[in-house]
């Protein structure tokens, strides 16, 4: 299903561009998916052929981890673990050297899904300290040269598959969204002492968010903090924790982040594949009630229920708060918000039901916002009214897809959980430029910097360049 309001989206960067200066220069990759969260920046030497012969510049064996590198200065910025060490990195750009290693003992082992990891959170930069957070431990901060200036201990926390979301460093404080089975919040913490400076209590829900917030400058010109939440879009001021306005619509667990396209938002959440077979209460509890009490214990039945109020049984009450998680569809929706409140009513500008990616964040970019799929399908839609524009499987990539596609200079690269990279032309037509592998794993979302483009695998990290483009560009 889609539907649009003849509205038009606002495609120019530049009505944002105070969300760039929240998170240092625009030419930083500053953050998970770079400037304003959106996967894309110009003039980059990232080179059409990538393999160990071309464009190569370095290779760097690291520790295991699945956190996106982020880039400032002179510097690589990743997280990664070892055995019970939690680790933040710090490599020299140019050569791939460590320049320093900051260190954290785990204090405590978060129940997580296989594919998720104790080092996913990507770092956030201002481009004089960088701040990370790990669910065994918390968060902590360093300065660009290693001094480690505080940490923050939190948790343990208990969620469906794990906290996977990165920190947003909006207005000189830190975002955080921590979704789970109880005690679900968004942290605002001063990033200058590490003191939280307030605490939103959230619903409880099964499924949780796995996204990473985002800033975004509202039309009064005031920076807002973006997060999708299980169901709803919400924004809250930064500096206190007010929540601004939401946008509903949304399913119960969400994995890809938003972005920010000028004056708008574009959000995409896939839904749950079962809810076409749901059961009414009635027929569930004839089916698993043997002892006929009017309620579902574990014994009772072989699947994992939502024992949402923690009394040992699945009762109706539970059933419903099920039924609401498990019934929304798929969703991708684009949205200016203006004023406060709820803004369901007004502020959808189009949305799509189908199609929506399961893990990886859509990639808004020349006019086309570009959608990676399990199974290597790539989508193309209109900016502006979600239509449609062109679908299709790449070659040789039917496979899963975790990192988040990037563009720059008119192309688009995507990343195979098997290290397929394939350059496409950006444009509603599109085409594959180029492909290669690196025969490895690859989770992570690359980084792309004015040298070059930054690949993270399972066992190391990755830099290509075009040396010619870099020359021209003058960059070091």
């Amino acid at each position: 299903m889609m539907f649009a309001t003849g509205l038009k989206v606002m495609l120019a960067f530049s009505v944002a561009v105070g969300c760039a200066s929240a998170q240092g220069t625009a030419s930083d990759w500053a953050r998970f998916r770079g400037p304003d969260g959106a996967g894309s920046m110009e003039d980059s030497a990232a080179p059409i052929e990538m393999s160990s012969e071309a464009g190569f510049v370095w290779k760097r064996t690291i520790p295991t981890g699945k956190s996106s590198p982020v880039l400032a200065g002179k510097r690589v910025f990743l997280t990664a673990r070892d055995g019970e060490r939690l680790l933040t990195i710090a490599l020299d750009r140019d050569t791939g050297e460590t320049v320093w290693t900051g260190e954290i003992i785990r204090t405590h082992v978060d129940r997580r899904n296989e594919l998720n990891d104790g080092a996913a959170g990507s770092p956030a930069t201002d481009g004089n300290s960088v701040y990370v957070f790990f669910p065994d431990f918390g968060l902590a901060a360093y300065s660009v040269e290693g001094q480690e200036l505080w940490r923050r201990r939190l948790g343990p926390y208990d969620s469906a598959r794990g906290i996977s979301t990165s920190p947003l460093l909006v207005e000189g404080v830190i975002v955080l969204m921590i979704e789970q089975f109880v005690d679900s919040k968004v942290l605002g913490v001063d990033a200058a002492t590490g003191k939280t400076l307030w605490s939103v209590p959230r619903p409880t829900s099964m499924g949780g968010s796995y996204a990473t917030p985002v800033a975004y400058k509202a039309e009064s010109g005031e920076m807002l903090a973006v997060v999708t939440h299980p169901f709803e879009l919400v924004a809250y001021k930064p500096k206190t924790g007010e929540k601004v306005w939401s946008v509903g619509g949304l399913p119960h667990q969400p994995k890809s982040s938003p972005m920010v396209v000028g004056d708008t938002i574009i959000v995409g959440v896939q839904g749950d594949s079962s809810r076409g077979n749901l059961r009414t209460w009635e027929r569930m509890l004839a089916s698993a009630d043997k002892n006929g009490d009017g309620a579902i214990k574990g014994e009772e039945v072989s699947i994992t229920l939502a024992d949402y109020d923690h009394d040992g049984d699945f009762d109706q009450q539970d059933y419903e708060q099920w039924v609401k998680e498990k019934s929304p569809a798929s969703r991708l929706m684009a949205v200016r918000p203006r004023g406060s409140g709820d803004l369901t009513d007004q502020a959808v500008l189009w949305r799509v039901d189908r199609g929506v990616p399961r893990i990886t964040t859509p990639l808004p970019y020349k006019g086309s916002l570009f959608l990676m799929r399990n199974g290597g399908i790539l989508s193309a839609l209109d900016l502006e009214t979600g239509a449609v524009q062109k679908e299709g499987r790449l070659r040789n990539a039917i496979d899963e897809y975790f990192a988040s596609p990037v563009g720059t200079n008119g192309r688009v690269l995507t990343l195979s959980r098997a290290c397929g990279l394939t350059w496409i032309k950006a444009a509603p037509e599109w085409e594959i430029l180029s492909s290669s592998e690196l025969g490895d794993e690859c989770f992570a979302t690359p980084a792309l910097g004015h040298d070059g483009v930054f690949v993270r695998t399972s066992t190391a990290i990755y830099r290509f360049a075009d040396q010619a483009q870099q020359s021209d560009s003058g960059t070091n």
